[in-house]
């Protein structure tokens, strides 16, 4: 049994929320209930307070083309029990690898990989990104889901990586460069 922290039981109770609404035929946006429900537990946004629709692409900008953002590939990734589970199965090699490939492109929409449009589902789709065929994707996200590796919400329309928080995060080019001075200055302290 795995503990779930404040992050994701927040973020659970916002998919539940977001597919009743969905289910009632109104018309809701996730990143939008995600937010107010982080602001009423006192946590920062996730998301920038300006988006109102997360299914248009935002324009990038000069500034936002000089983010950077990083998957920390921490030292216990194989110790999680989901990952341990996938691996024991008869391609659990290549679901790990295709797992950390979901994670890596969850890179561009903060832990979420939503349906775009160009396949007939989300499935065929993650195949077309991914190089595999259908059925091996869709028993990547069976399993993955069952494991508790990753949320589909019921409309099978978007992904979320469940521990997407602890593996990535980003920087901008300011936040890199105080970073890399303050290396500088501690080896010369050396």
């Amino acid at each position: 049994m795995s503990v779930l922290c404040e992050d994701d039981v927040i973020r659970e109770q916002a998919v539940e929320k977001c597919n009743q609404l969905t289910q009632a035929g109104e018309k809701c946006n996730f990143t939008i209930i995600h937010n107010q429900m982080r602001k009423a537990k006192g946590l920062p946004p996730i998301y920038d307070d300006n988006v109102i629709d997360d299914t248009k692409e935002k324009e990038l900008t000069k500034d936002d083309k000089q983010a950077y953002f990083w998957w920390k590939f921490k030292h216990d990734f194989f110790d999680d029990i989901g990952i341990k589970r996938l691996s024991k199965l008869p391609k659990g090699d290549t679901f790990i690898l295709l797992y950390i490939k979901l994670i890596t492109l969850a890179l561009k929409c903060n832990g979420y990989i939503c349906y775009e449009g160009t396949g007939i589902d989300l499935i065929e789709e993650l195949s077309l990104h991914l190089d595999r065929d259908i059925e091996e994707c869709r028993e990547l996200i069976e399993k993955s889901e069952m494991y508790n590796l990753i949320t589909l919400t019921d409309n099978k329309e978007t992904i979320y990586i469940n521990s997407f928080n602890t593996y990535t995060g980003v920087d901008d080019a300011k936040t890199r460069m105080r970073n890399s001075r303050e290396r500088n200055k501690q080896q010369k302290a050396f």
